[in-house]
């Protein structure tokens, strides 16, 4: 009986395992996308927490208002996503329909946004408030696991979508306009992001260990 009930109880860390293995996506290598649909459709595939940040309000706590514009110093969080810049961020009204993107940041002062967990996917429509004088500009996205990617993104009122579907997971990732025209412009524009997070295998882990306690525990109590 009492090897039964270790079985039962190892049955279970098993499950907490397999079940943390089953939300991670088996591609066989990252992938690139420069249109929303075909992002949308792949990460439709992933096991994990999907996040849409497009900065209309409610505002986060923290800002300053400045006209229709608002001001923030230090980090800004949203919706699990914390922002952080080399300067001010503004989540500033671009257009005569009232969207809001996020701006104030550019290769002297680069923008990170931190997942505060681990990420699978990332995707965000790109551009630049240089216009018409630039018509468009080298975005660089870096992943805090390594990689480094660059696209052209266009100036407002045209945008580009980036977006990344990968294996190596990461928690961070920072983007900068490749030093397009050099000190404080902070012309970069961002806006419509899409996250896909997973738990932490920390979690799981605990399940595991609770499972595998209380299974003895139960042994012990039958026992007496």
């Amino acid at each position: 009986m009492k090897k039964q009930i270790n079985h039962l109880a190892l049955g279970a860390c098993l499950t907490a395992l397999f079940a943390y293995l089953g939300m991670l996506p088996c591609f066989g290598q990252g992938s690139i996308f420069f249109d929303r649909s075909g992002f949308d459709q792949a990460i439709s595939g992933l096991n994990g927490i999907r996040t849409d940040v497009n900065f209309e309000p409610p505002f986060p706590p923290g800002g300053t208002a400045e006209g229709d514009d608002v001001y923030y110093l230090g980090t800004v969080d949203i919706s699990g996503l914390t922002f952080r810049g080399g300067g001010p961020l503004v989540i500033r009204v671009l257009s005569a329909d009232g969207n809001r993107v996020m701006n104030n940041y550019d290769s002297l002062a680069p923008l990170t946004v931190d997942m505060n967990r681990h990420a699978l996917a990332f995707g965000a429509d790109f551009a630049s408030l240089l216009s018409p004088t630039y018509t468009s500009f080298l975005a660089t996205v870096t992943l805090n696991n390594g990689d480094v990617f660059t696209f052209t993104a266009p100036a407002d009122p045209n945008f580009t979508f980036f977006g990344i579907v990968t294996t190596q997971p990461f928690s961070s990732l920072t983007f900068s306009d490749g030093g397009l025209v050099g000190t404080g412009l902070h012309e970069e524009i961002l806006d419509n992001i899409t996250v896909v997070t997973v738990p932490e295998p920390g979690l799981f882990a605990l399940f595991a260990l609770g499972a595998l306690f209380f299974g003895r525990r139960w042994f012990v109590l039958w026992k007496t």
